[in-house]
């Protein structure tokens, strides 16, 4: 029996950070059970033209049942589980193409914001009570990190999925090569937190289909899973 499949999504190096920990943990978990699922990554160039077409095209070839964006937020201390993406982008950035977008919006004809499908405060719960620092964000900035978590909110809500996007802080090496004053966390930290973070959307959406919520879907509609999600231990990772 095939199983049902989580999509990551990750991010090559830009800027003056020439490692990005969204790349090393989406490679870190790529293949690996979590949650009763199998993990797929894509680490996404960080061009704007380019985004989309690998964001829905994925999507449409895998057919996850969850899609996870992952992004670098450095000068953040903690985990961040974005809450909305604005359908907004700042025109002032070039990606690393050297593009510039000629509009500030990244859908025409969109909606101004949305939602994250997955329980957002749930998955804050469940980092804070395994001792990981985390926190809702309201923000998920005016780049690329915004612009795919836009994409993914989108494509979930027009396949009835579940999507949403986390921020993690540089991590340790990072900072120490560009010896800057910035706040870190190990690797092995946020790929724990992924982990949990998964796990706990998982688990919430299926409790709210066995309850049969009243009154219509929840923001993250219900999906069919088929048992109970099991904790993974770290050390598997």
């Amino acid at each position: 029996m095939v199983k049902q499949r989580v999509l990551l999504f990750g991010f090559e190096h830009f800027g003056d950070y020439f490692e990005n920990p969204s790349e090393i943990v989406c490679r870190r978990l790529e293949g690996k059970s979590v949650g009763g699922c199998r993990v797929l990554c894509r680490v996404l160039p960080v061009e704007y033209k380019a985004v989309e077409a690998a964001v829905v095209g994925d999507i449409d070839s895998h057919k996850p049942i969850l899609v996870l964006g992952l992004g670098l937020a450095a000068g953040r201390s903690q985990i961040c589980v974005e809450k909305v993406a604005l359908n907004f982008r700042d025109v002032n950035l070039k990606d690393n193409s050297g593009f510039r977008p000629e509009h500030d919006r990244i859908e025409l004809d969109g909606p101004v914001a949305l939602e994250a499908k997955i329980p957002v405060n749930k998955a804050v719960e469940s980092l804070r009570g395994a001792g990981i620092p985390a926190k809702l964000s309201l923000s998920a900035g005016g780049y690329l990190c915004n612009n795919v978590m836009y994409l993914i909110c989108r494509e979930a809500r027009r396949r009835g999925i579940l999507g949403g996007f986390v921020h993690l802080p540089a991590h340790e090496e990072l900072v120490a090569k560009l010896g800057r004053d910035i706040p870190s966390m190990n690797i092995s930290t946020m790929i724990r937190s992924i982990r949990l973070i998964i796990e706990t959307v998982l688990n919430q959406n299926l409790v709210e289909r066995q309850q049969g919520i009243a009154g219509g879907e929840p923001n993250h509609r219900r999906l069919d899973t088929q048992a109970k999600v099991p904790r993974t231990p770290a050390q598997n990772i």
